[in-house]
């Protein structure tokens, strides 16, 4: 069973989510709610805000143990995933010594978070992990390397976590299963970035095969789908500057997801192992509820095979 997910604005329900609260108690308050909805519209993979812990406020995990508990309880319970995607500022591969410095503390503090919210897990399961972008320029060796070796240099649980994403312009897939077989950090396939930036010519369903096989056994990979934005922008006049019509920024995501899109992914992973699926539209929950009716119309058997 493949479980959709969608990423921390619930647009279905104003008010929920949120942004950065002023405690993790807040925060965890905050997300039973989401929970809550998530369990009426049957939807067990959230990804929440990356920002729900800062690395200064490591102390508030101690504050918020029962809070913390009762949550984890939940989500074993109901079997539901929670997964972050850190700030395109986190850049564990740039040249930047302070800079990468202070992406290792934000690493750190979101995988201690998700270490407690997996706790209640049978097996001790991973099933909370951290989204990474590289960092650092593709067309430089030493990027790799630099991100190799921090890789390397964080706790045990961080290196459990911490999974790496190619882009839609720079670290191509090929790079980044290059960057696994040096540090071991597996790799998120990103179906839209693989279609805009994809200089190695890998086909989807060996795209997504290699991408899997980074993931090792007993962890469930995550696996990322989106539409191409396709709608001018209008931005309006204001003094001194004319009205203009915006086209969108390559990789921008839509709204809503094309079924035809999940209808060929799904085929692709066709024998391959099981996985998670985040829907990274703006309409998030709206988007996700749309794209499971539509796939039910239109591909009953591979519906099946959805959660």
């Amino acid at each position: 069973m493949i479980r959709l997910g969608f990423a921390v604005r619930v647009v279905g329900r104003p008010g929920l989510g949120g942004g950065r609260p002023a405690h993790l108690s807040v925060g965890l308050a905050r997300l039973g709610d989401v929970l809550s909805y998530l369990d009426q519209i049957g939807v067990h993979f959230y990804r929440i805000a990356s920002g729900l812990l800062a690395p200064g406020d490591l102390g508030q995990i101690d504050e918020c143990a029962a809070q913390l508990d009762a949550v984890a309880a939940r989500l074993a319970a109901t079997g539901t995933r929670l997964t972050a995607h850190l700030d395109h500022g986190v850049a564990l591969g740039c040249a930047d010594d302070a800079r990468a410095a202070a992406g290792v503390e934000d690493v750190e503090a979101a995988a201690a978070l998700l270490e407690r919210l997996d706790a209640r897990r049978s097996g001790g399961a991973v099933e909370g992990t951290l989204v990474a972008h590289v960092g650092g320029p593709a067309d430089d060796p030493g990027t790799l390397e630099r991100f190799a070796a921090r890789h390397q240099a964080l706790s045990a649980r961080a290196q459990a976590r911490l999974v790496v994403e190619h882009d839609s312009a720079g670290h191509s897939l090929g790079q980044l299963l290059a960057l696994h077989r040096r540090c071991g950090a597996p790799v998120v396939f990103d179906a839209l970035h693989w279609e805009i930036w994809n200089p190695e010519n890998i086909p989807l369903d060996l795209a997504l095969g290699l991408a899997l096989a980074t993931w090792p056994t007993g962890s469930r990979p995550e696996v990322h789908l989106s539409s191409p934005r396709s709608e001018a922008h209008l931005l309006p006049a204001r003094a001194g500057r004319a009205a203009a019509v915006l086209p969108p920024r390559l990789g921008q995501h839509a709204d809503f997801i094309d079924a035809g899109a999940l209808q060929r992914l799904l085929n692709a992973a066709r024998g391959m192992p099981a996985f998670d699926l985040m829907l990274e539209a703006k309409a998030g929950d709206l988007a996700l509820l749309r794209l499971r009716a539509e796939i039910a119309r239109r591909a009953p058997a591979l519906a099946s095979a959805l959660g």
